[in-house]
């Protein structure tokens, strides 16, 4: 299931987020692109600011602009 109410919101990295395209450091940018359902989990399609696309799931990012975002969210 993709669910796209969350399409084109802020977020940030709350950590160091380590993938098969680079490293991105905690506070870099995104925009999120879209939400999945894979096994039970939450995955969130991010596009950063330094051009890697990647999904995290929501305990490593937060959304700008005093939003919290939780499980719940989704």
């Amino acid at each position: 299931m993709i669910n796209l109410s969350q399409n084109g919101m802020r977020c940030r990295a709350t950590k160091e987020i380590r993938t098969h395209e680079g490293l991105i450091r905690r506070f870099t940018e995104g925009t999120i692109h879209g939400v999945i359902d894979n096994l039970g989990r939450q995955l969130i399609n991010v596009e950063w600011d330094s051009d890697i696309t990647t999904y995290v799931f929501f305990n490593e990012i937060e959304i700008t602009g005093g939003v919290q975002l939780s499980a719940a969210f989704f």
